[in-house]
């Protein structure tokens, strides 16, 4: 560059002013001219009535507490408590709910939209009662014939009542509606029958009402389970694998089922001989290093030796099941940002990328986030490229993330999406 061309753009800038037909000139920086930027901004302002209609919807979606809603929570709280809530109700704008609030997607959400307000017979399990929630005596006894009749068309007449609420149809039927009562009747006469109630009775109604409700357990115990040597011989012979040990306590440790264990997709990526040198001599066994994911935000790896191959593999598999952790993705397709692990002398830097890019990274990081549920993704090791230290790292990188949300709350400050505003909602 020569010395010459700043001061030479110095008396062109000045000369500039005088002669009316002046020659542009190369500018000291980068940025475009004054005259030449673009005045108009790069997203359209949000009008007053788009502001009044968001005001609309967010009330109609949360709207707020009336007389009668007050009035229930008196009864339960007390008035300094209601006017905590009601205070903060107040500080949250429902239009910063409504534009900001979306449903959980992470691994660990509830597989049913429920406020928690009540007990759902279906989903929750049911609340368990003992004998001591029974008023009056909790005695019974076996019904004679006539009384046993007249039960069971009690208890008929209510399954009906469930079944026809506005009254069963009389009158002129058809030959469909005919055939419907006849198995509804049927069904109803059928059930008082295997009901208990219909086999006792007793002074006390509750305790006999008792015998049919299903909180109650001191009367309807669970049934007990058969230990004998023809039912374990036909538990055998139904399932025809044996269960594992290992596999049943990894069972009773997570909570699961065999079919939730066996949706989790498995891998061995690593796999040598180590030897340990005692003083009975060299003994040898086998290294298995292991990922596990289910493909939607939970990954884990596991590490087994054993001198069995096939003790060590599955104990690298229950390893990695049981390390599990939850992966953060943004839009369930990439990482938020770029991430970058050390471990030991290996480096792995992660890059976010666009929808459609895919998986760009050697095999094992392409199976680390395949089994993490990634589906855009990059990733460079600069430095040492030694499997097992790749793996840890990459598993660190991506259960180890920080979110928008934590840096904002760390800061002070608030998260907006803007993709909601300027896009009209249209976004994943």
């Amino acid at each position: 560059m020569s010395v010459c061309r700043p001061a030479r753009c110095v008396f062109a800038r000045a000369t500039a002013t005088a002669t009316a037909t002046a020659t542009p000139q190369r500018s000291f920086h980068s940025s475009a001219r004054r005259e030449a930027r673009r005045r108009r901004p790069h997203y359209a302002s949000i009008k007053a009535a788009d502001l009044q209609q968001l005001g609309e919807l967010a009330e109609s979606a949360y709207p707020k507490y009336d007389t009668a809603e007050v009035s229930l929570l008196a009864k339960q709280y007390t008035p300094a408590q209601v006017a905590a809530i009601q205070a903060a109700e107040a500080a949250i704008d429902p239009r910063d709910v409504y534009t900001q609030g979306r449903t959980r997607d992470d691994a660990w959400r509830l597989p049913y939209a429920d406020d928690m307000a009540a007990v759902d017979p279906v989903t929750d399990h049911p609340e368990k009662l003992d004998a001591s929630d029974i008023p009056g005596k909790w005695t019974f006894r076996e019904a004679n014939e006539v009384e046993r009749d007249a039960n069971m068309a009690r208890v008929a007449s209510e399954t009906l009542a469930k079944m026809y609420p506005d009254g069963v149809p009389e009158g002129q039927l058809d030959a469909a509606q005919q055939q419907q009562l006849e198995d509804a009747m049927e069904a109803a006469i059928t059930q008082a029958a295997l009901d208990p109630r219909s086999t006792y009775t007793g002074k006390n109604q509750a305790a006999v009402d008792s015998l049919a409700d299903p909180r109650h357990s001191a009367v309807a115990q669970d049934l007990p389970r058969l230990e004998n040597r023809m039912a374990r011989q036909t538990r055998h012979l139904g399932s025809d694998e044996q269960d594992d040990p290992r596999q049943k306590q990894l069972l009773q440790y997570m909570g699961w089922d065999k079919t939730q264990l066996k949706k989790i997709r498995t891998k061995t990526l690593v796999s040598h001989g180590v030897v340990n040198q005692t003083r009975m001599g060299k003994i040898r066994s086998q290294y298995y290093l292991t990922i596990a994911g289910n493909q939607d935000g939970l990954l884990g790896v596991g590490e087994g030796k054993s001198v069995e191959p096939e003790d060590g593999r599955k104990q690298s598999i229950m390893s990695a099941i049981r390390n599990m952790k939850p992966v953060p993705r943004y839009e369930n397709r990439t990482i938020f940002g770029d991430l970058e692990r050390k471990v030991g002398a290996t480096k792995v830097q992660l890059f976010a990328r666009p929808p459609g890019f895919g998986l760009r990274t050697q095999h094992l990081i392409f199976e680390l986030a395949r089994a993490a549920g990634l589906q855009d993704l990059a990733a460079r090791t600069p430095r040492s490229r030694n499997k097992m230290n790749v793996i840890k790292a990459t598993w660190e990188a991506l259960t180890e993330q920080r979110l928008p949300d934590e840096i904002a709350r760390a800061r002070g400050k608030k998260l907006v999406d803007v993709r909601k505003v300027y896009y009209g909602g249209s976004v994943h």
